[in-house]
């Protein structure tokens, strides 16, 4: 099973975008109440091979204050689930509900080393 960061205050976040600096980094927004969210979650959770992104994830019904500044620091409109790859404290590619796919995920990421 891949290793979770999970991020529970803003200066978590503050540090996952300065570890994207040193290469792209995965970041899930989840529901844990969701079906969907936990589709979503396995599918990120596959991102677990050599060469693969770190990860970090949120759950939203624990976290809304955080979830709401990763929306605004990104400028990425909040969903649920959504996986976003981040490259130099960016998003380089972000995936909503059922597009979240291990292989589109390492794909990104891969595309944004």
């Amino acid at each position: 099973m891949a290793s979770v960061t999970e991020l529970k205050t803003q200066d978590d976040v503050d540090a996952m975008l300065k570890a994207s600096h040193d290469g792209p980094v995965a970041l899930l927004k989840h529901s844990v109440a969701c079906p969907i969210s936990a589709r979503g979650q396995e599918q990120f959770v596959g991102l677990e091979g050599e060469g693969d992104p770190k990860l970090y994830a949120v759950v939203v019904q624990y976290a809304r204050e955080l979830s709401g500044y990763i929306a605004e620091t990104l400028d990425v409109q909040h969903e649920t689930p959504q996986a976003i790859i981040l490259k130099d404290g960016e998003p380089a590619s972000v995936f909503n509900h059922h597009r979240i796919k291990t292989a589109d995920l390492r794909e990104a990421a891969q595309n944004a080393a």
